[in-house]
């Protein structure tokens, strides 16, 4: 019987061997136009967390990323303040880059998180070290007044949003990208934005 038993285990993993259930993760890179060498950076805003950012990890990792190149930041200062933020998201992304054999990030930011990475961008000598940005409801304008030149960066925000101002979102220099029927918090977790992201780490 144990025989039996370890016999049909055998045989279930070559089945899945040999479907591909172990290489989807390889043939999702394999079909995808996206740069899965460079480390994403999440940020999140005022109170939150980097759990925030749980459902679009799982899309990431759908479409081909690995959880270990997926780094979600959680600022000692809950209170969105831009200067401690920021500098804290420099040594973050410093730390980060230490471990591979690239020199950018792409950033996935939120709320307030919009505005400490574009402080960080203009004001500590980040533009160097970031492609790509994309950021949800960010309060951009409230870290500058315009996008640096050299990254390439997305703003996506929701007429539905009640808590950051869509004219706070929209930034020169950007690609704005308006929804609608998405509320602040739902920008973290809404399909339809979900695939924007994509579409913004493939261009």
């Amino acid at each position: 019987m144990k025989a039996i038993r370890l016999t049909c285990l055998s045989f279930l993993l070559f089945t899945l061997v040999g479907s591909g259930f172990f290489t989807s993760e390889v043939h999702a890179q394999e079909s995808s136009s996206i740069d899965f060498d460079k480390p994403i950076v999440l940020v999140h805003g005022i109170a939150g967390a980097g759990y925030n950012f749980n459902s679009i990890e799982r899309k990431l990792r759908s479409v081909g990323y690995n959880q270990s190149d997926l780094h979600a930041i959680d600022f000692d200062d809950r209170s969105g303040n831009n200067f401690r933020n920021s500098r804290q998201l420099s040594e973050f992304i410093d730390d980060v880059l230490s471990n591979y054999d690239v020199d950018e990030v792409n950033i996935i930011a939120h709320s307030m998180g919009g505005s400490n990475t574009l402080r960080y961008l203009t004001q500590l000598d980040g533009i160097d070290k970031v492609d790509k940005v994309i950021t949800l409801g960010g309060a951009n304008r409230l870290g500058a007044s315009s996008v640096p030149a050299g990254v390439d960066f997305t703003s996506i925000y929701s007429s539905s949003d009640l808590i950051v101002a869509n004219s706070l979102s929209r930034i020169n220099g950007a690609n704005n990208i308006h929804v609608s029927g998405v509320t602040h918090l739902l920008l973290l977790t809404n399909n339809r934005v979900q695939n924007l992201i994509i579409e913004a780490l493939e261009s």
